[in-house]
């Protein structure tokens, strides 16, 4: 059974939700509301579901900015996260791999709990992402498994091998992402992996070279060229949308805002 078979099982969102999401995607207004410029070249980048943007710079700062692209908060006293999730805004992830630690942080950027990933549980978390409110998915990278953990009793509660075909590179695995009870995994030559809750691979999007994926609504969506490709995940359906304006590493998308960044500069557009 594929990743759309089981997705259709779950409860999908209203069909006033997607029809809204899909017009306003589809649209995508050329309309500029401003250009923010970074002094640190821009490594990384994510929203939360309310529509706030993060980044990450090369010299380790973490920036959070309203929709407007007002700053909200600021983290740099720590070495730089090689994993970051702000999830739905209320309760941040961010995962370091050299400690073996994941960090769970408020909407202030303040670290509010810590936790060691134990070697009994994985010997190489080489990522790391959070599974609902109290799980954690690691690939280790040891023996190339998925691996779900539950941080109130410490144990592993599912685990599955990656599939033998996958490179199995650890420099290609680069990001990590539950959402909506599945797991999907970013491997540069393989594309984006899809596992089920049970962290069973069901599926694989077999996309090359990209740097990061996200989603909305009912669609994961990535960044090709000057293209932004999207894909549904309950009827398999793609499509894509030129973006405005050239040059972008990362384009996010919200309800209200396209991000379009570049090495130094952030475009925040609208979409009405």
């Amino acid at each position: 059974m594929n990743v759309i078979n089981l997705l259709t099982q779950r409860k999908p969102y209203t069909a006033t939700i997607l029809l809204l999401t899909l017009l306003q995607v589809t649209a995508l207004a050329q309309k500029k509301i401003k250009t923010l410029e970074v002094s640190d070249t821009i490594v990384s980048a994510w929203v939360d579901r309310p529509g706030e943007l993060y980044i990450l710079t090369k010299h380790g700062q973490l920036q959070k900015f309203d929709a407007n692209g007002k700053v909200l908060s600021l983290y740099s006293d720590h070495p730089a996260p090689t994993l970051f999730d702000p999830h739905d805004g209320s309760r941040l992830f961010a995962y370091f791999r050299a400690t073996r630690q994941y960090d769970l942080m408020s909407p202030t950027l303040q670290i509010m709990q810590t936790f060691t990933i134990d070697s009994a549980a994985a010997i190489d978390p080489w990522l790391a992402c959070m599974a609902g409110d109290y799980d954690v998915w690691i690939l280790d990278a040891a023996d190339w498994s998925m691996k779900k953990i539950n941080t109130r009793i410490g144990s592993v509660v599912a685990e599955e091998l990656l599939p033998a075909k996958t490179g199995r590179v650890k420099d290609h695995s680069i990001f990590m992402r539950s959402y909506q009870g599945f797991v999907f995994l970013l491997d540069t030559t393989e594309g984006i992996l899809i596992f089920n809750s049970v962290g069973k691979h069901i599926k694989t999007l077999p996309v090359k070279n990209i740097q990061y994926f996200n989603f909305l609504g009912e669609e994961l969506y990535y960044l090709e060229g000057d293209k932004l490709k999207f894909f549904d995940l309950f009827t398999a359906e793609s499509r894509e949308q030129k973006l405005p304006s050239t040059g972008n590493s990362i384009a996010l998308l919200t309800d209200e805002r396209l991000f379009l960044i570049r090495k130094n500069t952030i475009d925040i557009m609208s979409i009405p």
